[in-house]
């Protein structure tokens, strides 16, 4: 054993080489393994918290140009309104060939009767700028309606009596061929406040301040078909009508009525959507709601339409709802084209900007009437779930057995309303689905919250740490080989001469072999070390992350939700010995092969082969 350190000491600087080589290739095995790994538990990681989603949007088929009064300006504007030749069902997009997370549904919302809870709205009068309410009125001074006129308003048929006993400005703004109002007489509209200013000559020559002036409008059926055709109102309405005696016993002054009763309705109903995820609903994909109290509906719930439901927190306080409660439900209309918020809009608020009279001019009826079990309480982010409506309600979509009944707006695909989900890292498969079907009047578009780019990210950490693998693996072979040729090959003198001194096979073995451990374990040891210096200082997110779009994930939005990568970024102690153990490996064994060889041979036979080398 002297003997053999006496010979690696008369090379220090061979021999320190030696170390540094193993040290180096230690080193590329340690840094590849650790970024291997790493890169398998980030894909691992990353694939249940982040989901891909699709949302659909029909194009128009074509552009109507319309010609609208303008009675400040006394001429016509001309408008640009989407055409479609018919509207895309949504068993069209359900590929057959394509892989579903969650099948493509196009979400319509209902209107829900609910006059036993107190409701974000139930307090709170019309916006007026927003707004249309039915009134009574008698004009202030006599004229045609092409001007802006001073009306007092009498009566105010419906729930809130705001309006009653003011003076407001009246111009039937849009009409052509307006009608003559007469001072003292009664009237009756819908009115409703416009964006435009009072105009007119009296009102000029008389200095009256600017004002928003009211449009009336004409109270209309606006019921479709499930197929989206718009079924014609067989009563055609004017804008105004004078109030005279039995004026409400006729076909139009029971419309009036009716219309001011679902004023009423409105007013104490809330909204109920019904779908197969909530990940389809924009406001929880992008974490402006989330899940307060209790759990989201399970695939199975969701699967058999079970009556489960999800309440916001506002109007669980309000009506001191909890988990495990009922919530009661009567659906008397459908809307098939905007989200729920147009007519409920957060924080509180009630507008319906279409008909909810059916074609007789009656009140809708209930089409439908369920208990729902309150499973969990959600609540939104302030002023950003935009889509979310005021006291909405959340149901399995199957739940919902009457889906296209008294239907009062129907519309076209949009991102908002119509969304899938398929696996991760499928998109581009999806694409190719949709090139063989040839969809050219839809437009997809993708959201994946940056899992994309991220996979692409790890996938390179992944090519870098295999090269880093293969380079250090050859690396450690060839070093190993070579360490083997010095210590042993070229030490076949040394062995002889310990041989004939009396030394046994086994003596000189194990000798030679301790002496290239030492080699090894020095220069592995520290490459280890080093090597996880080097893995945990590695930015995993400069390798894999890039700024992308966090929308559409389930992680959400918060920082305590952040996915971190800082546990992963450490060198991992095992792998690491493990990988300078695969080098102590192949070191003893090409090492240990080449000694059994040499020393079968006769010593003498072996030291005139040594002084041959010599």
């Amino acid at each position: 054993m002297k003997s053999y350190i006496k010979q690696i000491l008369r090379t220090p600087v061979q021999t320190l080489f030696i170390i540094a080589l193993v040290m180096v290739v230690t080193v590329m095995l340690v840094v590849g393994g650790n970024l291997w790994v790493t890169s398998d538990r980030l894909s691992k990681a990353y694939e249940n918290d982040f989901i891909t989603i699709g949302t659909v949007a029909q194009k128009p088929d074509n552009v109507q140009e319309s010609r609208v009064w303008d009675a400040e300006k006394e001429e016509y504007q001309i408008r640009y309104e989407p055409v479609y030749d018919r509207y895309v069902a949504q068993e069209e997009i359900n590929f057959p060939e394509a892989e579903y997370l969650v099948e493509p549904e196009k979400r319509v919302y209902w209107g829900s009767y609910a006059p036993e809870y107190l409701h974000a709205s139930a307090d709170v009068g019309y916006d007026f700028d927003a707004v249309a309410t039915i009134v009574e009125f008698s004009p202030m001074e006599s004229g045609i309606l092409s001007l802006s006129k001073r009306i007092k308003i009498t009566r105010v048929l419906g729930s809130d009596k705001r309006l009653e006993g003011t003076v407001s400005w009246l111009c039937d703004h849009t009409n052509r061929y307006p009608v003559e109002l007469e001072e003292g007489k009664t009237y009756i509209a819908m009115i409703k406040w416009s964006a435009v200013l009072t105009h007119g000559k009296e009102w000029e020559e008389k200095g009256y301040l600017s004002h928003l002036e009211y449009n009336p409008i004409p109270i209309e059926t606006t019921l479709y078909t499930p197929e989206g055709k718009r079924i014609e109102d067989p009563l055609k309405m004017q804008n105004i009508y004078e109030v005279t005696e039995g004026f409400y016993g006729t076909e139009i002054g029971r419309r009036y009525l009716e219309a001011a009763d679902m004023d009423y309705i409105i007013k104490e109903s809330q909204p109920v959507v019904g779908t197969n995820s909530t990940d389809l609903l924009p406001a929880f994909y992008e974490g402006t709601a989330w899940l307060y109290e209790g759990r989201y509906p399970t695939l199975e719930e969701y699967e058999q339409g079970s009556a489960v439901c999800l309440v916001p927190k506002e109007f669980a306080d309000n009506n001191n709802l909890s988990l495990g409660d009922q919530v009661i439900t009567r659906l008397y209309f459908t809307n098939a084209k905007k989200t729920p918020n147009w007519t409920w809009p957060r924080p509180v608020g009630r507008y319906a900007n279409f008909g909810i009279l059916d074609l007789d001019g009656n009140s809708l009826e209930i089409f439908e009437e369920k208990n729902y079990l309150i499973v969990g309480i959600y609540d939104v982010a302030p002023l950003m779930a935009d889509d979310i409506a005021s006291d909405e309600l959340i149901v399995p979509l199957n739940s919902i057995h009457k889906k296209m009944e008294n239907i009062v707006e129907y519309g076209p695909m949009t991102d908002t309303n119509t969304s899938f989900q398929i696996p991760n890292g499928s998109i581009s498969d999806f694409l190719e689905i949709i090139t063989k079907h040839n969809i050219d009047n839809l437009v997809f578009t993708f959201h994946d919250r940056g899992y994309s780019v991220l996979m692409e990210g790890i996938r390179n950490l992944k090519n870098m740490s295999a090269a880093l693998l293969i380079m250090g693996l050859i690396a450690a072979v060839m070093l190993t080989l070579q360490i083997s040729h010095i210590y042993v090959t070229k030490q076949k003198k040394r062995l002889a001469v310990e041989r004939l001194l009396g030394m046994t096979k086994k003596m000189c073995r194990n000798v030679s072999l301790a002496g290239i451990l030492l080699l090894l374990l020095l220069g592995t040891v520290s490459g280890v070390r080093a090597g996880m210096e080097i893995s945990g200082h590695v930015n995993m997110e400069d390798l894999t992350r890039e700024n992308f779009d966090r929308m559409y994930s389930n992680i959400g939005i918060s920082e305590e939700q952040e996915v971190g990568l800082s546990g992963l970024d450490m060198g991992d102690a095992a792998l690491s010995c493990m990988m300078g153990g695969l080098v102590i490996a192949l070191g003893m064994t090409f090492s240990g092969v080449k000694l059994r060889k040499i020393l079968r041979g006769e010593p003498m036979y072996l030291l005139e082969s040594g002084m041959a080398e010599k």
